[in-house]
Parts: C-alpha cells; sequence; structure tokens
C-alpha cells in the first residue's frame, strides 16, 4: 500500500508539467489563429481580360488601346504603393499585345532583353521565357524579372519587380485569363 501512496504523487507531479504545456501549446494555438484571422487575406479582383489575387494594400489599373488605340491592345498595372500613395513598393506591369511580326516567344524575349541593362539570356520557364535585368526606362526603378509568351496572334510581356519580396510573383502566379486569349497567353 506504501508503494502505491508513493507513485501517485510522483505521477501527479509529472501530470502537472504536461498539463501547463499543453496549456502553453493551444493557448499560442489561440494567438496564432486569432492573429491570422486579422491578417487581411488576398482578394480576388476582375478587370477585363484577367482576374487576379490582390493582398492587402495592391491595387490594380487597365488601360486598353493604349499605344494604338487598338481595343486588343491591355496593360494591366498591379502595384503596392507607398503609405503616401507617392511610389511604388512592388508592381507587376502586363501588357497583352498583337503579335504583328509572328515572333515566337523566345525571340521575342531575346528582343527584349535589349530594353533592360545586364539583362540575363532568356530561358525558357515552364510557360514563358524569362529574363531578369535592370528596365532602361522605368518609373520604378528596381530590377525585374519579365515573362514573355506569344501566339501565333497575340504576346503576352510581364515585368515583376518587387526589391523587397512583397508578393509580386504571387500576383503574377496568380492571375486566371477571362478571355481565351488570355487564358492561352498565361497557360491556364
Amino acid at each position: 500500500m506504501k508503494f502505491i501512496q508513493s507513485e501517485v504523487p510522483m505521477r501527479f507531479s509529472l501530470f502537472l508539467p504536461l498539463l501547463f504545456v499543453c496549456a502553453l501549446s493551444i493557448g499560442a494555438g489561440d494567438l496564432t489563429a486569432q492573429a491570422a484571422s486579422e491578417t487581411p487575406a488576398a482578394t480576388s479582383r476582375d478587370f477585363t481580360r484577367f482576374s487576379a489575387k490582390l493582398p492587402a494594400g495592391w491595387d490594380g489599373e487597365e488601360r486598353t488601346g493604349f499605344r494604338s488605340g487598338n481595343d486588343e491592345e491591355c496593360m494591366l498595372i498591379l502595384g503596392l504603393k507607398d503609405e503616401a500613395e507617392d511610389n511604388y513598393r512592388a508592381l507587376v506591369s502586363i501588357f497583352v499585345l498583337p503579335n504583328e511580326k509572328g515572333a515566337t516567344s523566345e525571340n521575342l524575349a531575346q528582343d527584349l532583353t535589349q530594353f533592360q541593362a545586364d539583362a540575363t539570356e532568356p530561358q525558357q520557364d515552364g510557360h514563358f521565357w524569362s529574363f531578369s535585368g535592370e528596365p532602361r526606362t522605368q518609373g520604378f526603378k528596381a530590377s525585374a524579372l519579365t515573362r514573355v509568351n506569344a501566339t501565333k496572334d497575340m504576346v503576352l510581356i510581364a515585368i515583376i519587380q518587387d526589391p523587397e519580396n512583397l508578393g509580386a510573383l504571387e500576383v503574377f502566379d496568380s492571375l486566371k485569363g477571362l478571355t481565351p486569349q488570355t487564358r492561352e497567353l498565361l497557360g491556364k
């Protein structure tokens, strides 16, 4: 009987720290869940030709016919501006244009490297041809990842600039085409 009585306090003394650790773990999980629920999630935003998931603070603007007045042309700018709304902190610029010269994705990417300083050699990157460099003419001074895809009728050029890793690549990857042409250009 004495043996059993000494066992009980021992089990009880081991049980209390275990209970305390479990209580702290559950409490931390509640705090983590609460913090995650307070962080704004990305919201889906539809434009004429694309849909994108934009994280909190990101916005977008679309213009058609921006180069020659042709409605087939589309420029979509998705960006995150600083608190003063004066400058971009991250930017995704997407251009959809008629493929007037019948260029291939590889040839178009190679031609576009001349517009960037220190451009890398274009390489196939999934559905796109991609290269990095520093755009020579830019309103937002940051290195860029450029992705290019061409069909026989249209070309898509995406310039992704995100020096602080604020989600620009994820925004680009979230794009969905809303027309047959843009779905084909995105490969989705």
